[in-house]
């Protein structure tokens, strides 16, 4: 009888251990499954950064982009100027013309994954009809790509790059043609599988794709489209699902009057007028209100705790708690035009001075302590 107890209460015993066992297994690979619950939390990005102001020299162009695999390594083009004077390069100590080879492309935008892996996307250039997409292989920067379409059009051209990985890179753009009074606009989007180019959506309807970003999976264009008849621009967001876009938002410019997206920390977000949000299950979730009589329509930066606010007049810093100014424009009519180049502790802003048609670009650098 005493023996039947003593073996009970071993298999009692061995039981706890065993269902123990499995909890902790499971709480091991819920873990796994759900890393981002146990990452901790972003230190406040600083605020201790100097400023220099570089004038570019681009003349009759209108600086656009600037990307680099490091802080001496940086590109800039504009969809202006000539072949032979539109895209420059920095050293980490100076900016030169880039004159190796011909660029026929009219640069709008440049992306790259590394210093040996850049690319450069506008119009296909000079005498050839079509959109161009130009890649830079750490020697020479070749045409790697041109894209068009059958029907009768006016002008194409790739207004953005990005990309998450070298074999997933994806290209928009805007379509024109023109009636002999007005254009009509048709908004593409091309994707790039590490070999080959191929377009995956094109818009029946009035849109200029300006904007493209990716996300686990899920890709989102920033759509402006025009119309005459109101004189009122639709300000829309459509998300690439099976090679169909989704519409997500719509709203008139007259309402919203800013609209923007861009990739923080991996993570993609929107600009609705003032308001900073996430888009997930079908819905927009507030992050940050930015409201401010000055506010210039972008929030880029590192995390959530180190952002970038454009201004009319200069950029500001949110680090998570309030928002400050860190840089206050020379020249009253300087004004951002294009996304900045973001690395560990430096950015670099495109610049256009309207006051006397001149590019710049800022560089912020951190203090040394």
């Amino acid at each position: 009888m005493v023996q039947f107890e003593k073996t009970d209460e071993a298999s009692m015993i061995r039981k706890t251990c065993l269902i123990v066992s499995m909890i902790t297994l499971l709480a091991l690979c819920s873990c796994e499954d759900n890393p981002s619950e146990f990452e901790p939390e972003p230190e406040p990005g600083k605020r201790n950064y100097v400023w220099t102001l570089d004038t570019l020299d681009m003349p009759m162009n209108y600086i656009s982009s600037v990307w680099g695999a490091s802080p001496d390594d940086v590109w800039a083009v504009g969809g202006g100027g000539t072949q032979y004077d539109r895209l420059l390069h920095y050293d980490g100590t100076e900016w030169t013309t880039y004159t190796n080879e011909t660029i026929w492309c009219t640069g709008m935008t440049l992306f790259g994954f590394s210093a040996d892996d850049v690319w450069m996307g506008g119009q296909a250039g000079w005498g050839e009809r079509g959109a161009g997409i130009w890649h830079y292989d750490g020697v020479e920067w070749k045409q790697n790509y041109v894209y068009s379409i059958e029907e009768n059009y006016h002008a194409i051209s790739v207004e953005d790059i990005w990309g998450t990985s070298p074999n997933d890179v994806y290209a928009c753009g805007v379509i024109s043609f023109f009636d002999g009074t007005n254009e009509c606009w048709r908004g593409f989007v091309l994707h790039y599988d590490g070999a080959n180019w191929r377009e995956i959506a094109r818009a029946d309807f009035n849109s200029q794709f300006l904007k493209i970003r990716a996300e686990n999976g899920n890709v989102y264009v920033f759509s402006y489209g025009i119309n005459y008849e109101t004189g009122d621009g639709d300000v829309e967001f459509y998300q690439v699902v099976d090679n169909e876009l989704q519409q997500i938002y719509s709203n008139k410019e007259s309402e919203i009057y800013w609209a923007n997206m861009s990739s923080i920390g991996g993570k993609i977000f929107f600009l609705l007028g003032r308001e900073l949000c996430r888009y997930q299950d079908d819905s927009f979730i507030h992050v940050l209100s930015v409201d401010h009589d000055k506010y210039f329509a972008q929030v880029c930066g590192r995390h959530e705790k180190d952002l970038f606010v454009a201004r009319r007049d200069g950029i500001a810093h949110y680090n998570g708690t309030d928002i400050e100014y860190i840089y206050k424009f020379p020249f009253e009519k300087m004004r951002i035009t294009g996304s900045p180049l973001i690395f560990e502790n430096e950015i670099f802003y495109c610049i256009r001075n309207y006051g006397e048609y001149n590019n710049l670009v800022l560089h912020g650098y951190p203090v040394e302590s």
